[in-house]
């Protein structure tokens, strides 16, 4: 997933034009793409597990605003991520999924999910955070296409030993959305993406499809949205949108 994106070009030429729907069955949306924390759940990942470490948010809160202004390196943002998770000591692989198994998340989502695919919608996560705590969110919600952001990397010993992630959260996910439509045989158009932040407005300018879960801190990201809803269970309605009869 390298070189410049240009979403109506690129999943055009790849994989055609808008597909017609069938004969009688005119919906809007053929995939719905969700962010994880905050929009599907009531707890958010980093939060939690630096809770559970002892570490102040504030810190990562300080590394992000460094990281993305440019004034560290990648290469270096790695390795100042891996030094303040590991800053209160040894990180188990077991302490991580633990804190990960208790995210709760909303009432709403499982049955949500299930009817998304039993309606015949392709479901994806993508997610700025962990892999090993999307990857199991993924399982515990039955969807198979995932992609997350941060790598957690353990040693023999199950130690955190090594971090990764990119630093350009939301180009990494405007690209990850693309490898979803491609594999996909997708057009963005077609495709519902919900989500709460910042990291979440390339894939809504990308499919003109945009939903962001209303917050008060996130009100100047509503101009971005096709759509803003207060509770996650409004995502069901608006896949049910059909396009007129012709």
């Amino acid at each position: 997933m390298t070189g410049p994106l240009n979403c109506p070009d690129t999943v055009t030429h790849r994989a055609g034009p808008p597909p017609a729907p069938p004969e009688g069955h005119r919906r809007l949306f053929d995939a719905v793409i969700a962010d994880v924390d905050d929009t599907l759940t009531l707890d958010n990942s980093a939060a939690e597990l630096l809770a559970a470490l002892g570490i102040p948010q504030q810190r990562l809160t300080d590394l992000i605003g460094e990281s993305e202004s440019g004034r560290i390196s990648q290469a270096v943002a790695d390795q100042r991520l891996l030094a303040l998770l590991t800053s209160s000591g040894r990180v188990g692989r077991t302490t991580v999924e633990r804190v990960f198994s208790t995210i709760r998340l909303r009432p709403s989502v499982t049955p949500m999910i299930r009817g998304f695919q039993r309606a015949g919608l392709r479901v994806g996560l993508i997610s700025a955070s962990f892999n090993t705590y999307v990857e199991p969110m993924a399982a515990r919600l039955g969807v198979t296409d995932w992609y997350s952001n941060v790598h957690l990397g353990f040693d023999d010993t199950d130690a955190l030993a090594s971090v990764g992630f990119t630093i350009d959260a939301a180009e990494l996910k405007h690209r990850q959305l693309h490898d979803f439509c491609t594999r996909h045989r997708l057009h963005p158009s077609r495709v519902l993406v919900a989500g709460d932040s910042v990291y979440d407005l390339r894939m809504f300018h990308c499919t003109g499809r945009g939903v962001l879960m209303a917050f008060p801190h996130n009100a100047p990201l509503r101009p971005h949205a096709w759509q803003v809803i207060d509770r996650i269970d409004e995502l069901t309605a608006l896949t049910a949108l059909r396009n007129p009869p012709e």
